[in-house]
């Protein structure tokens, strides 16, 4: 199949997150259509039930490679051009929801994956995994999908996701890792007065900012230099206050940090405890996931060599970027993530050159031929 045509099916698919409308079963069903055997996972929590799709083509034995990606999307917004879910081409561009994430990614590897298994002869297995929740969670797509897969015996060997990776052209950025990232709610308790008869009051914004301020000034080691350097932002701030003139009794905050391997997600704890509690703030934490880097050279070297004979490029490796799922997958096995770019993704008229579509598509397809000829 045409992959423009593939991903601008996928698009009009309303798939936004964790709602599916039908993308999990066209994927599905053209993965059937090649002799992949395929399976839908349905896992709910509550009164929220996420589709996934499992789908494996084996011959013989041999290597076993999986190829990771995300139907949902996040919501379109406002302000574009066309119909967001109804892809238009333009001056060479294909533009709607998700064409860059990453739906695109999907759409190439299958195309790519089309063209192979008619036309290669090889021994040992694909297996696709596509989840439907990636963009708020994960908890009942790739987390659950994973612990079935580890029960049925479908763990692959080593695994590419088609997330966007790509820097100003496809191809010159492969990541081979993110950081972790950690959620931490900022709380404090104070006394509300009026803004004039404040002698006595303790101000919890005030609390709450000075911890940030504290904590924005922080010293964090970076040995690691496969990684950025640690960094934390303050997201949120609420008091619940309206007034002007009253001061605050309880405010809180959030602050998010993006950390390498230099620190794990309990040392993070520790640090921003011990310095909170003399400040007189209470915190809680969301763990997003852990940093990791891929250090198979093998894995590396063969998703750049495909690069390098499809386009000429030769790759930058990278722990840059947001997180993906690959920080589940890679308790697993080892991880590439590679894809188009990522300068339009979750914006208003998120778009692709049509071009570097079946650019990406050539490039998984000598991808595949490397791993399984290697």
């Amino acid at each position: 199949m045409d992959v423009v045509k593939f991903c601008s099916d996928l698009v009009r698919c309303r798939s936004v997150t964790p709602v599916d409308d039908g993308a999990i079963d066209y994927i599905s069903e053209f993965l059937k259509n090649l002799g992949f055997e395929t399976k839908i996972l349905e896992f709910s929590e509550g009164d929220r039930t996420v589709r996934n799709l499992f789908a494996k083509f084996e011959k013989g034995e041999g290597r076993k490679l999986g190829f990771l990606g995300h139907s949902d999307v996040v919501p379109a917004g406002d302000g574009w051009k066309s119909d967001p879910f109804d892809p238009i081409q333009s001056d060479g561009f294909l533009i709607g929801r998700g064409v860059a994430d990453m739906k695109g990614g999907i759409s190439a590897f299958c195309c790519a994956v089309e063209k192979f298994v008619k036309e290669k002869s090889f021994s040992g297995s694909i297996k696709v995994f596509i989840t439907g929740d990636e963009e708020i969670g994960s908890y009942q797509g790739m987390r659950s999908v994973l612990d079935w897969a580890e029960q049925h015996g479908e763990i692959p060997d080593d695994c590419l996701i088609g997330e966007p990776s790509s820097d100003k052209e496809v191809g010159d950025r492969i990541y081979a890792g993110h950081r972790g990232s950690i959620n931490v709610r900022v709380e404090a308790v104070g006394k509300q007065s009026h803004v004039a008869y404040s002698n006595g009051c303790e101000n919890s914004l005030a609390q709450v900012c000075r911890y940030i301020a504290a904590m924005k000034d922080y010293e964090w080691k970076h040995e690691d230099k496969r990684f950025p350097s640690t960094n934390l932002e303050p997201t949120l701030l609420f008091t619940g206050n309206y007034a002007e003139n009253v001061i605050p009794g309880e405010s809180s905050a959030n602050i998010n940090i993006r950390f390498g391997a230099d620190y794990n997600s309990d040392q993070l704890k520790k640090i921003l405890s011990e310095k909170a509690t003399p400040l007189g703030i209470k915190l809680s934490f969301r763990v997003s996931g852990e940093a990791y880097c891929c250090d198979d050279e093998n894995l590396k070297n063969l998703m750049s060599a495909a690069i390098k004979n499809t386009t000429g490029l030769i790759p930058r490796f990278s722990a840059e970027g947001g997180t993906s799922d690959g920080r589940h997958m890679i308790k697993y096995c080892n991880v590439i993530e590679f894809g188009i770019q990522d300068g339009t993704i979750h914006q208003i008229n998120e778009r692709v050159k049509v071009a570097d579509l079946r650019k990406l598509e050539d490039i998984y397809f000598e991808f595949l031929r490397l791993y399984f000829n290697a």
